[in-house]
C-alpha cells in the first residue's frame, strides 16, 4: 500500500468513527435507545479500525497487535476482531533490486546479491546472498521511504488515540502510542539490531542455541550468515523426538533471555525459530526486543510456582510488587480470575496443544479481562512486548504439540520464589 493510500485509509478511522458516535448521541438525544445505538456504533467503530490496521500492515498493524492486549474490554465479537490481528504476519510484494541500489552500494566489492527477495515487509526486504569469503549470507535491506512511513502512521495513529481511547477507556493510550513510537525508532536503526544480535549470540552460544552472526550493520543495511533448518511453520508434521527437542529449546530461550541477556526476543513469529538437521534451535532477527525485561516473565513463573504450592497470598503479593493490581484487590478475587492452570509445571512433563490453548481462560492472554469487576488492572506499555514473547512462545509450543519439560524451565526463573 502506498504511502499516500495508507495515510488516507488510517485518516478515515477517526472521521468515520467520529461521525457514527455523534450521530448516536444524536438518535439517544431524540429517543432512541441508548445502550442500543452506542453498541451499532462501537462495533462498526471497531470494524472499521481492525480492518484499516490490517490492511495498513507495518507500524499500524503492529499498533493494532499491542491494542489485542487489552480486547477484552469490548464485547466479544468485536474483541475477537481485534484478537484476530495478532495472527497476521507482514507478507508485502517485494520490491525490484533497482529501487534499493543505494542500499546495497554500501556492501563491499564481491558480494553477491540474489536479485528475488525471499522476504518483505512494509519496511524493508531479505535477500539472500554471499559474502566475499563465500560464507552464505541473509542481506536486510530497509527502504528508502520507511522513516516516512513510520512518521506517517505515527501521526495518524496519534490522530485515532480519542478513538480508542473511548473503545478502550482503561487504557492509557498516549502512553502505549509514545512506547510504540520508540520501539519503531530502534527498529529503523539496523546498528541497534545488530547489536542486540550479537548480545544474545554470545549469551546463548554456551547454551546449545545458535544464532546467525553478524557480518555487516549499518542504518539501513544487515548482513547476517545465512542458517538452514525447519522453521516452527514446518514442525507440526516432524517426528515427536524433534518436536519436543525444539519445544524445549524455545522455551529455555523465552524464559532464561532476561536472566542471560536482560532482555527478551519480542518477535515470536514461527519463521524467526528454526530447527537444525541435529536438532539445535536456530533463532532469527532481533529486530523487536524487550529492554531490560524480566519482570512480565518472572511474574508468569512465580503465579505457577506459588500457585502449586497452595501460596495464594503471594500469588496477590507478586502481582502488587509489580504495580499490577490495587491494594484492594483480594487474594480470592485475583486467583479466582486468574484461574491459572498449575499443569505445565505440577507434572514432569507437559505436552503443550491447541486443545489446551483453546480451553485456557486468558489469564495471561489478556490482563485487562484478568481482573474485570475487581479493579482496573494497571499494565504499562514497556510490559508489552515481554507479555507478547511469553504468551507467544507458549502458542508455537502449542502449535507443534511439543512435550516439554516445563518445570525444569521454569524453576529458577524467579529469583523471588523461595520453595517451602
Amino acid at each position: 500500500m502506498g504511502l499516500i493510500r495508507r495515510a488516507a485509509s488510517l485518516a478515515s478511522v477517526p472521521v468515520s468513527t467520529g461521525a457514527r458516535l455523534a450521530g448516536a448521541a444524536t438518535a439517544t438525544a431524540l429517543g432512541a435507545d441508548r445502550d442500543a445505538v452506542y453498541a451499532k456504533a462501537t462495533a462498526a467503530s471497531v470494524e472499521t479500525l481492525t480492518s484499516a490496521l490490517a490492511k495498513a500492515r507495518g507500524p499500524a498493524l503492529k499498533f493494532g497487535q499491542a491494542l489485542a492486549v487489552f480486547s477484552s474490554a469490548l464485547p466479544p465479537e468485536q474483541a475477537a476482531q481485534l484478537t484476530a490481528l495478532t495472527r497476521l504476519y507482514e507478507d508485502a510484494k517485494p520490491q525490484p533490486l533497482k529501487t534499493i541500489e543505494k542500499q546495497l552500494a554500501q556492501l563491499p566489492d564481491g558480494v553477491e546479491v540474489e536479485p528475488e527477495a525471499i522476504a518483505a515487509a512494509s519496511l524493508g526486504q531479505v535477500h539472500r546472498g554471499v559474502w566475499t569469503d563465500g560464507t552464505p549470507v541473509a542481506i536486510k535491506v530497509q527502504y528508502a521511504d520507511a522513516p516516512k512511513v513510520v512518521k506517517a502512521d505515527m501521526l495518524q495513529l496519534r490522530a485515532m488515540a480519542p478513538l480508542v481511547g473511548r473503545l478502550l477507556p482503561t487504557l492509557d493510550v498516549k502512553a502505549l502510542i509514545d512506547e510504540h513510537a520508540e520501539r519503531l525508532t530502534e527498529e529503523l536503526d539496523y546498528t541497534h539490531e545488530a547489536d542486540w544480535q550479537e548480545h544474545f549470540r554470545r549469551a546463548w552460544e554456551p547454551e546449545g542455541i545458535v544464532i546467525p552472526r553478524v557480518l555487516m550493520a549499518t542504518k539501513t543495511i544487515l548482513v547476517t550468515e545465512w542458517i538452514d533448518g525447519t522453521p516452527f511453520t514446518a514442525l507440526s508434521d516432524a517426528p515427536a523426538h524433534r518436536r519436543d527437542a525444539a519445544g524445549r529449546a524455545l522455551a529455555r530461550f523465552c524464559f532464561w533471555s532476561p536472566r542471560l541477556v536482560g532482555a527478551t526476543h519480542a518477535d515470536p513469529h514461527p519463521g524467526n525459530f528454526r530447527l537444525l538437521e541435529d536438532d539445535r534451535l536456530a533463532v532469527l532477527d532481533f529486530g523487536s526486543v524487550a529492554d531490560d525485561s524480566g519482570l512480565f516473565t518472572n511474574l508468569f513463573a512465580q503465579t505457577l510456582i506459588l500457585t502449586t504450592e497452595g501460596r495464594d497470598d503471594e500469588v496477590l503479593q507478586a502481582w502488587r510488587d509489580a504495580g499490577l493490581v490495587a491494594e484492594s484487590t483480594t487474594t480470592a478475587q485475583l486467583i479466582e480470575m486468574l484461574d491459572p492452570d498449575v499443569r505445565p509445571y505440577s507434572r514432569e512433563e507437559f505436552t503443550f496443544s491447541r486443545e489446551w490453548l483453546q480451553g485456557r481462560s486468558q489469564q495471561f492472554q489478556d490482563p485487562v479481562q484478568a481482573l474485570q469487576g475487581a479493579s482496573r488492572l494497571r499494565f504499562p506499555p514497556d510490559y508489552l512486548l515481554e507479555h507478547r514473547a511469553v504468551m507467544g512462545t507458549v502458542a508455537l509450543l502449542c502449535g507443534i504439540d511439543a512435550t516439554v519439560d516445563f518445570r525444569n524451565v521454569i524453576s529458577g526463573v524467579g529469583d523471588e520464589v523461595a520453595h517451602a
